[in-house]
């Protein structure tokens, strides 16, 4: 009988190879024990909540009285407290979150700034795009310097317009949209490149007698085009981001649907920054700028703690969100004795404002409600909002 012994198992017999396989086990073993671990972590990490931006912070505010002083273009924890400091003056804040709402929080005297501003929680999930739409923007503002224009538009206003452009041969390109309303004739205009490196074009002469102009740039990149008519009137202002030909199909792609979400946002709570927010979208769609997800030093709450010695925040039932039809709000309140004051109108609730007795009726589109709560030897709560849309 012949006994045929493969060569995968002579070669076991070799003590240098039965040592190779024994490193190569081993190395195999703790790889995978690694690759567990790493997947154990991920999972019993909290999932990181999508932020809200700040936009157009006048005076000094912090999240939950702590931390550093909050600036345009910061990020905001949904459900985070925003509190100014309690000195006299105009304190306002815009916050954005990534599920469309639009907050607006001022105060002018100590008194109301004590308050305090909770931040509504997200009414629904937003997607992968919104989220990192928002970063996107987040981190472009954040990246300007922050003096008093930072995020804000430019004086004098003007008709503004954003558009993203192929460059074509000779790195021309051509611009249409608000020029085309233009009337055909004379004019000049200011092209500047937001690279401090690249020279600044002015009063240049355009002659415009098509529905749109053709403009030569030094190469792709962002500019500021500003035209004037014979007065020497500025007319029309363009934001332009410059691509190249292979370039376009995916930015264009990405632009038009950051475009539409920003605008069904401010359909339904009206107030975006549109033309502020496309410029930093396509800022940071053509110069790479990856978008960061952070917050700030301050934790993202779970839920409102019960904070000593101030009354309970009022609850919204149900809860903030998008409805089918009319709905009845309720306002509840643990603290017992506390009074809840409200308004109805977006604006900030006094110690003059209606007094809460029976349900809010939300009927028609939408209806913002704000509301604080006093009680007897206690610190006033903090003002919430509860932004309840009904679906059409």
């Amino acid at each position: 009988m012949r006994v045929i012994i493969g060569s995968n198992f002579c070669n076991l017999c070799n003590p240098a190879t039965r040592k190779y396989v024994y490193y190569r086990t081993i190395s195999c073993l703790c790889l995978l024990i690694l690759n567990l671990s790493a997947t154990a972590d991920r999972a019993q990490r909290p999932k990181e909540a999508p932020l809200g931006v700040a936009w157009q912070v006048r005076g000094r505010w912090q999240i939950e009285g702590k931390g550093p002083q909050i600036l345009t273009g910061d990020a905001i924890p949904p459900g985070s407290l925003l509190q100014p400091t309690e000195e006299d003056g105009d304190h306002s804040i815009l916050i954005f979150l990534p599920d469309g709402q639009r907050i607006l929080y001022e105060c002018f005297v100590a008194l109301e700034c004590a308050r305090g501003f909770r931040v509504p929680s997200l009414y629904r999930e937003p997607d992968g795009f919104a989220v990192d739409m928002l970063a996107r923007i987040r981190t472009v503002l954040s990246r300007r310097s922050r003096d008093q224009e930072s995020g804000q538009s430019q004086a004098p206003r003007l008709a503004r317009e954003e558009t993203l452009a192929a460059l074509g041969p000779g790195n021309r390109v051509d611009i249409g949209g608000l020029v085309a309303k233009l009337p055909n004739g004379r004019y000049t205009y200011d092209l500047r490149p937001l690279d401090p490196a690249s020279p600044r074009q002015s009063h240049v002469l355009l002659d415009k007698n098509a529905p749109t102009v053709t403009l030569p740039l030094p190469s792709p990149g962002l500019y500021d085009l500003t035209i004037s008519d014979q007065l020497n009137t500025q007319r029309i202002d363009v934001f332009i981001a410059a691509v190249k030909a292979e370039q376009s199909a995916d930015v264009m792609k990405s632009y038009q649907d950051a475009t539409a979400l920003i605008r069904d946002w401010n359909s339904n709570y009206q107030g975006w920054p549109i033309h502020d927010f496309q410029r930093a979208y396509l800022e940071s769609l053509v110069l790479g700028i990856n978008p960061t997800q952070t917050g700030t030093e301050t934790a993202i709450p779970t839920e409102k703690a019960q904070r000593a010695g101030i009354t309970a925040e009022p609850v919204f039932f149900p809860k903030p969100g998008l409805f089918a039809g009319d709905t009845a709000v309720t306002l509840r309140c643990d603290t017992p004795g506390a009074t809840m004051h409200y308004t109805v109108d977006s604006s900030q609730p006094f110690d003059t404002s209606p007094v809460y007795h029976a349900p809010i009726m939300v009927k028609g589109t939408a209806l913002t409600i704000k509301a604080f709560a006093v009680a007897p030897g206690e610190k006033e709560s903090a003002v919430v909002t509860g932004i309840f849309w009904i679906h059409e």
